[in-house]
């Protein structure tokens, strides 16, 4: 790190956990993705007096805002709803048949089985319920390129990692991981294997514990992942 500038003190009131040194960046990304709440608290790294993270100017413009209710939204939602389908003279037996309302539902149909396409291949790369987050705070959502890291739950809410390029299926070595040392283990490894930086996304199951994306976060930091990697990114799913 070349200045102390950036990096702040953070802690977390409700595990009563401390960390030291984090840059401003990550303390951003966590804000937005709900891992810290405006009660935990915070301070320059080096100084003596804490702050609550809702007090703080700097911060605010990254803690999720409920929008308000509009009294309208509901007004025009029970409007009705009118639909005009054009309709056929009849004539004599030359009338030419209007094809425009066909084409016009074949772009339509074709435009469906696109979306659906591009969200099925998704689905087969990653199942985790990543986070919700508003449209406006979501900074990095799920992208096909780079390597990704999933965590999920198993039934006893036991961490699974697995270790995936792009939107291919992890592998049978780099799936079912079930500590973090052995998916930066494999992290490692990949590295090794390439040269230059790679674009590193982080998709975590919306019931994993903040502590240990935290704590995955914070390994990331470490030689050789932090010269090597682009991000992490943190998957989140997009809400209007």
């Amino acid at each position: 790190m070349s200045s102390k500038e950036n990096l702040l003190d953070l802690w977390i009131v409700e595990t009563n956990t401390v960390y030291k040194e984090v840059p401003y960046v990550v303390v951003t990304d966590w804000l937005q993705q709900g891992r810290l709440l405006e009660d935990d608290k915070a301070k320059p790294s080096g100084s003596k007096d804490w702050q609550r993270l809702g007090d703080v100017l700097q911060l605010q413009a990254f803690l999720p805002r409920a929008e308000p209710f509009r009294a309208d939204d509901q007004a025009e939602a029970l409007e009705p709803v009118e639909i005009d389908f054009p309709k056929r003279e009849t004539g004599g037996e030359d009338e030419d048949v209007d094809m425009i309302p066909l084409i016009d539902v074949s772009l339509v149909l074709l435009v469906f089985f696109m979306l659906s396409a591009s969200a099925s291949a998704l689905a087969v790369a990653s199942s985790v319920q990543t986070p919700e987050m508003s449209v406006d705070n979501a900074l990095q959502v799920d992208n096909s390129e780079g390597l990704h890291i999933d965590i999920a739950l198993d039934s006893d809410d036991l961490p699974i990692y697995s270790l995936r390029a792009g939107n291919k299926p992890a592998a049978e070595e780099e799936s079912d991981l079930r500590s973090m040392a052995s998916v930066l283990d494999r992290l490692r490894t990949r590295l090794l294997k390439t040269t230059g930086k790679v674009e590193l996304h982080i998709n975590a199951d919306k019931r994993v514990p903040a502590k240990l994306t935290r704590d995955l976060g914070l390994g990331l930091r470490a030689e050789p992942f932090r010269s090597r990697i682009l991000g992490p990114y943190w998957g989140v799913t997009g809400v209007e």
